[in-house]
């Protein structure tokens, strides 16, 4: 019999891809007892498939919010978040944010993100041996995203601090009650941080994007005030969090085969850009998304019922060995690397130019500019098969000799 999958049980966090694994091979449309019933899609081809189909919807026909958020902080900002809504909601908010990160808008920033890496690699060379979390993988997003929006540096730490059980949003059915008011709590503290924020920015404005939605709001564009806080805390979060696990998770595998390490060496520049590619495939920072149909659809010969809930693994899918090679261990120098890390459709990742550039910067610096990575301790991840990044990532750096 095949495993169920279970996004509650531990061994599961701690290593999900034997199930994984079992599910592509034997049951790769699976119901598990989650809410009402809710599907799990784990092979390549059908994720693919149904993150680009326009019939899939992030809700459920007439719903607004998960039965577990009702009546809570949470629930204010999961109604007003673009990447959980669907059209025409999500068209007007993905229109107001999506200019200041096209590829041609992120290109501008790269000098800046150069400066961060730079300042960031001096500080892991000069100490030997840190937290990469700490010193690399969060600060150089979290620094980029930030100086974007405009929030202050003395702000930052305590972002990242409230993020993960932010987090527990996107899949409130995958949490027990306590991890429930843990995400009620973090939203609460968005939205009294961010409201003081909107109300600086209206009497102060700044040349950000903060300011800029503060001002599509005030000339009428039908941002009401928990758009907005979901809005920039959606841009703030998924600017540095999701960047910061593709970041760590290169570090992890480059310390676990050196090989590769050299691999990049050979040609920072070029081999740079695979390998984040790479690192993205492998890791996948968000492992799952989800759609809704409204009419019944089949999947892998399996019926789907209208209005069900579907998870599409998207960490499964980017390890399916009929898609991938090897698809477990990973090759700085993959070409043939359609990852779907990024999800697809409508809803394709929006700050995908800003994460590939600073994986970009971040290893072809690495490359150039350090010769070990050692592992020196544990390496404990997150507890959320969703955003299963690593909480701390202890290393030893030596610089390039």
């Amino acid at each position: 019999m095949t495993t169920l999958f279970d996004p509650l049980d531990a061994d599961q966090l701690a290593d999900p891809f034997p199930v994984y694994r079992e599910l592509r091979a034997h049951e790769p449309v699976q119901r598990i007892p989650v809410g009402d019933g809710t599907w799990v899609v784990s092979r390549y081809e059908d994720v693919r498939n149904l993150l680009r189909t326009t019939a899939g919807l992030m809700q459920p026909p007439g719903a607004t919010a998960p039965a577990e958020l009702e009546g809570g902080p949470a629930e204010r900002i999961y109604r007003g978040l673009m990447v959980l809504n669907d059209p025409p909601v999500h068209t007007r908010l993905r229109k107001l944010t999506e200019k200041a990160l096209t590829r041609g808008a992120v290109e501008k920033l790269r000098s800046d993100v150069d400066q961060v890496v730079s300042e960031s690699l001096d500080t892991m060379l000069a100490a030997g041996e840190v937290d990469a979390i700490t010193e690399l993988a969060f600060t150089v997003p979290l620094r980029v995203i930030c100086g974007m929006l405009g929030v202050p540096e003395a702000d930052r730490a305590q972002m990242m601090a409230w993020t993960p059980d932010f987090f527990r949003i996107f899949l409130p059915q995958a949490n027990d009650p306590d991890g429930i008011a843990a995400c009620h709590q973090a939203c609460q503290n968005f939205i009294d941080y961010l409201s003081d924020q909107i109300e600086y920015r209206r009497r102060t404005p700044a040349d950000d994007i903060f300011s800029a939605l503060v001002s599509a709001e005030d000339e009428g564009d039908r941002l009401d005030r928990d758009e907005l806080v979901a809005t920039v805390l959606s841009l703030l979060t998924g600017g540095f969090d999701t960047t910061m696990g593709m970041i760590s998770a290169g570090l992890y595998g480059l310390a676990k085969q050196p090989e590769q390490l050299e691999a990049l060496r050979a040609d920072p520049q070029g081999v740079a850009r695979t390998a984040v590619e790479e690192f993205i495939r492998w890791e996948s920072p968000v492992g799952v998304t989800y759609r809704h149909f409204t009419e019944d659809i089949t999947v892998a010969g399996t019926k789907i019922p209208a209005g069900a809930p579907i998870w599409l693994l998207l960490l499964s899918a980017n390890h399916d060995g009929d898609r991938f090679a090897d698809p477990d261990g990973f090759d700085v120098r993959r070409t043939r690397n359609q990852h779907v890390a990024f999800g697809g459709g409508r809803h394709f990742c929006i700050g995908s130019a800003l994460a590939r550039l600073e994986g970009e910067v971040v290893f072809r610096e690495i490359a150039k500019r350090v010769g070990s990575i050692e592992i020196t301790g544990e390496t404990p991840r997150r507890p959320n098969f969703q955003f299963r990044s690593f909480l701390t990532l202890p290393v030893k750096v030596t610089p390039l000799s």
